[in-house]
């Protein structure tokens, strides 16, 4: 067991803690998150556009223009994905006018507006895009299992499914990663 000295001189050798992070730190630690959102908003939109441009392709060589049901949940599913593009290209427009040049009164404004922004694209308008898309999917399936064998509309439905259900739970992580970035600018003042 240790001497009250020894642990007295264990705890007199340890750093001070309380030591507050200088303006500048702050500055360059919000300069740091702002490019990781924007970094997320490119690759947001990189990948909903790719998926765009495939889709649209996809209903152009299959014909679906001539199919109802074929053609509304594809279009369904499309609309969406523009929808989401169009919400991160505001998104990135909203998070250029977050100028770190002004005074920390102004940004703590710029920033909470924004963070109420994103909050609302992620936890209203996402989870409204991501069930809407799913039911553009689902509307598909009635054509497929008429059009395509047992075992490849099996394929399909399932890997459907949970090709959707895997990637809402990697929405979620991408999703909370934000808010995080977002709480720590938000709450920079």
């Amino acid at each position: 067991m240790k001497t009250f000295d020894e642990l007295q001189n264990i705890w007199n050798q340890q750093k001070e803690s309380d030591t507050k992070p200088t303006a500048a730190a702050i500055i360059k630690k919000a300069e740091e998150h702002t490019k990781k959102i924007k970094r997320s908003h490119f690759w947001t939109k990189a990948i909903l556009g790719l998926t765009s441009i495939i889709l649209i392709s996809y209903y152009i060589w299959v014909g679906a223009y001539k199919q109802t049901l074929f053609s509304f949940g594809l279009c369904v599913m499309i609309i969406m994905l523009l929808v989401r593009i169009a919400l991160e290209w505001i998104s990135a427009k909203k998070l250029e006018n977050l100028n770190t040049d002004v005074n920390l009164m102004e940004y703590s404004k710029l920033a909470h507006r924004f963070y109420e922004w994103r909050k609302k694209i992620h936890y209203i308008l996402t989870p409204i895009i991501y069930a809407t898309y799913t039911a553009g999917f689902t509307l598909l399936l009635p054509v497929f299992k008429a059009n395509f064998s047992r075992g490849f509309y099996l394929y399909i439905l399932l890997s459907g499914y949970i090709f959707l259900l895997v990637f809402g739970f990697f929405m979620i992580r991408i999703i909370k990663k934000e808010i995080k970035l977002l709480n720590f600018l938000k709450n920079i003042s």
